[in-house]
């Protein structure tokens, strides 16, 4: 886990609707992606947590008939099976680090099964390429970015919002530099050219609700992707 601090969080509604469930399945990758980094957004998701606890057992109790009861039971036995039933076994990963782990976020690793490698990746000229991810948000879309060492992503404008987590490596822009766990949100408007810096790879997750708009016409071109509107809700 990277030891540099990290600067950039999500704001207390990203970690709230987070603590409830209720963000979008993309949103909340990006979440948990940055808590894997952040001991402080850690705690407070466990106050969170736990005020929300304090607050429901304030509640008025509600009557509750047997049956209900022991359907919930059986809800709950049956998620377990399937939880235990669907457990990934061990894969190996392209890149491991002295734990024996890739060390990316735990539910990126989920999400990828533990090698990144294996996904469908699509290039931009030498140095930037990019895979989806598939989820099923329809409000959403995600993927992975890598930019080689002193790479950049072309300049574009975001036609809506996106967040970006930062899980290995580093890059700037005009407004600052980023590491590994910073939370960076662009909305619409906003225009950015990302550079990779010298040394490391920077490999980042995003999720985006409207496509992007690269600058150049060529690279339009090139990025089908990024030029697909998010699916309907």
């Amino acid at each position: 886990m990277n030891k540099t601090l990290v600067k950039y969080h999500p704001d207390t509604r990203f970690l709230i609707d987070y603590t409830a469930g209720s963000l979008s399945e993309s949103q909340a990758l990006c979440v948990a992606a940055h808590l894997h980094f952040c001991p402080a957004c850690r705690m407070r998701i466990s106050e969170l947590t736990q005020l929300g606890a304090e607050l429901f057992l304030e509640q008025p109790p509600a009557d509750v008939s047997t049956d209900c009861f022991e359907q919930v039971l059986t809800k709950l036995d049956t998620r377990g099976s399937v939880q235990q039933a669907e457990k990934p076994a061990p894969s190996v990963s392209a890149s491991k680090d002295s734990t024996g782990k890739s060390g990316l976020p735990r539910a990126i690793e989920k999400m990828t099964n533990g090698n990144i490698e294996n996904l469908n990746w699509r290039s931009l000229g030498k140095t930037f390429r990019y895979s989806n991810i598939r989820t099923a948000d329809t409000r959403h879309e995600s993927s992975l970015l890598e930019i080689k060492a002193g790479g950049k992503i072309p300049k574009h404008h975001h036609g809506g919002d996106e967040i970006t987590v930062v899980l290995k490596g580093s890059f700037s822009d005009q407004e600052d530099h980023y590491h590994a766990g910073d939370y960076i949100v662009r909305t619409r408007g906003e225009t950015h050219t990302p550079v990779a810096s010298q040394d490391e790879d920077c490999l980042c997750l995003t999720t985006l609700d409207s496509p992007i708009v690269m600058n150049n016409w060529t690279y339009r071109l090139l990025m089908p992707f990024f030029n697909k509107p998010a699916s309907a809700g």
